[in-house]
């Protein structure tokens, strides 16, 4: 029998039924204040949770007065914290701008000429953004006694931490929706009911929540939460594990932008790389065959760039192991199952992706599709 290994994206816990959207986070977010909905205060009494920290939240503010300029993209956090980064790295390598040269400050009319330039470059509303907190922090925080160097440091510091709290409430938020009940009649309506024994697959989550898990009792050894996972009473880590950043750009080091990058969370959180072993040759002892079938399924996974590392990792695994593999990307509609194969070409390469779907190492189902991934699984 072939082992599955399952690759889950928030679209499983969407097809679940669970509220995991970034929208669903943002709406939770902006009901906490002035005072929290009865339904999230019942939650967050019981759990002692004190939420003033978050009222402030400089990415949550961004979202709010920004969100009409921001097209598809205004509820992709992920997306806004790396536009954000990148504002402020710009405006750390050219710290001129927000300066008055005859004054040494910004202010007022300075910062909204600055804004007025900024609207023809790329990344404009976060770039305006990010000039518009210096100046109200320049003031609040007397900036004007450090250098400029230092003061662009302590922004960015401020930013991170600010980073940091958000993914708190963000842990907080799926704590409270992980305490409703997911119905395995969901379960069903996907083409993942074809799957024998599902509670054996090897499962490498980049959900932070458990809800397969919960759902077919999956021992916890056979999966590996690569962006950590919630666990609001300390239960099984002593800090939050849940990474939530951006992109991996290159292999230069940008000392501005690592902390809010991926592989520096992994390791700072140490989610580790266990998951690597699910692609190991095996061997079955009962009569010292080696496994040599995997059925690798990626299910409510954009197959975002931003996970590159994580994908092409377990490509060179597959390839670096004698056996036969086979990926099978699930997708909701042909919008999505375009996006996937544009993602895939750029985190592969254009000619290694033709090579692998015409050995039909890589093949794509839609989601509901129980026919066709009866069809496509190997045995």
């Amino acid at each position: 029998m072939a082992d599955t290994i399952l690759i889950l994206g928030n679209g499983f816990d969407l097809a679940m039924g669970r509220k995991t959207s970034y929208k669903d986070f943002l709406e939770f977010a902006d009901k906490l204040f002035p005072k929290p909905d009865k339904e999230y205060k019942d939650f967050l009494e019981k759990n002692e949770i004190c939420t003033e920290k978050y009222k402030d939240n400089l990415y949550l503010r961004f979202l709010k007065d920004h969100k009409d300029n921001l097209g598809e993209n205004w509820s992709n956090l992920e997306m806004i914290i790396s536009q954000i980064a990148e504002a402020i790295d710009y405006f750390k390598s050219n710290t001129n701008l927000l300066y008055d040269n005859d004054l040494n400050e910004p202010y007022d009319l300075f910062i909204q000429k600055l804004q007025d330039r900024l609207v023809t470059e790329s990344n404009s509303v976060a770039k305006s953004y990010a000039a518009e907190i210096f100046l109200e922090l320049f003031d609040k925080l007397k900036w004007n006694n450090i250098e400029r160097d230092e003061a662009l440091n302590q922004f960015n510091n401020i930013f991170i931490k600010h980073l940091y709290s958000l993914t708190e409430l963000l842990e907080i938020y799926l704590t409270y929706v992980e305490e409703f009940k997911v119905s395995p009649d969901k379960f069903q309506q996907t083409a993942l009911k074809v799957i024998t024994e599902i509670q054996n697959s090897y499962v490498i989550n980049f959900n932070y929540t458990h809800t397969l898990n919960k759902l077919y009792d999956i021992p916890r050894q056979n999966t590996h939460f690569i962006h950590g996972e919630i666990d609001l009473k300390r239960q099984k880590h002593k800090i939050n594990t849940m990474v939530f950043g951006i992109e991996d750009k290159g292999n230069e080091i940008n000392k501005s932008l690592i902390p809010y990058q991926k592989f520096y969370q992994r390791i700072v959180k140490e989610t580790g790389n266990a998951y690597e072993r699910f692609f190991d040759q095996e061997s079955d002892i009962s009569n010292g065959i080696p496994r040599i079938v995997k059925n690798i399924i990626i299910f409510g996974h954009s197959v975002d760039p931003l996970d590159k590392e994580i994908f092409q990792n377990c490509f060179t695994l597959t390839s670096n192991n004698m056996y036969e593999y086979r990926f099978i990307f699930t997708y909701y509609n042909e919008s999505a199952k375009r996006s996937i194969i544009k993602n895939l070409a750029i985190i592969l390469g254009k000619n290694k992706l033709v090579e692998l779907t015409g050995n039909k190492n890589v093949v794509f189902v839609k989601s509901d599709d129980i026919d066709e991934m009866r069809e496509v699984l190997l045995d």
